[in-house]
């Protein structure tokens, strides 16, 4: 048989390759479908049951779904390497006033897109919002080449870009918070064997 996976960008580095080959090595006959898409496109997918499960970034889970938390990590400030507070120990948001903001676009991710530019305003900052982009990735590649500051979920410190320095938030609650999904309905062996892959893999996850 065959699993249909959908997940958003950020898990390739909060531990998903590794319950994925787990998994396979326990499954060797099964066939894993790995699609990226933003949490938007996986919730529709997931209603229209052409995904299996999904790796959301939205607290906003419709009824008819099990889920478990993935993942709970802070937001960090990304800053070019030759920004002046990039040697900093920790920054409070204030200090980054003026300074045009690099973001996930609404679009792929209405949750944090918001929230982002609400602690900048409750910062006393109205944001600049420069460059609105598809992935997380791509809004550390830009930071990384001096094209503005941004907020972004801490595992992204492991994607490593050169140019990119990453910095604790003082006073910034919002945690950036990974769910995984599926259908309550859905009575498929493979499917609550991969659950049980995933719990038992984020054991080893703080």
């Amino acid at each position: 048989g065959q699993l249909h996976i959908g997940f958003a960008g950020t898990m390739l580095y909060c531990g998903l390759p590794q319950i994925l080959s787990r998994f396979q090595a326990s499954h060797p006959r099964l066939r894993l479908v790995l699609r990226e898409l933003s949490s938007s496109e996986q919730l529709s997918e997931l209603l229209r049951d052409r995904l299996d499960v999904g790796f959301v970034h939205t607290p906003r889970v419709p009824p008819g779904f099990e889920q478990i938390l993935v993942a709970s990590q802070p937001l960090v400030a990304c800053l070019p390497a030759s920004h002046a507070l990039a040697g900093a120990a920790s920054i409070g948001l204030d200090e980054l006033v003026g300074q045009d903001l690099v973001v996930v676009s609404r679009t792929v991710s209405p949750d944090y897109h918001e929230r982002i530019v609400m602690l900048c305003e409750q910062a006393g900052w109205m944001p600049q919002v420069v460059h609105e982009l598809r992935h997380w990735l791509s809004v550390v590649s830009l930071v990384s080449q001096g094209l503005g500051v941004a907020l972004v979920p801490q595992a992204l410190q492991q994607s490593a870009l050169a140019g990119a320095v990453f910095v604790p938030l003082r006073d910034v609650e919002t945690r950036y918070d990974t769910r995984c999904l599926w259908r309550s309905d859905r009575d498929q062996t493979a499917l609550g064997d991969f659950v049980q892959a995933v719990q038992g893999g984020l054991m080893g996850h703080g």
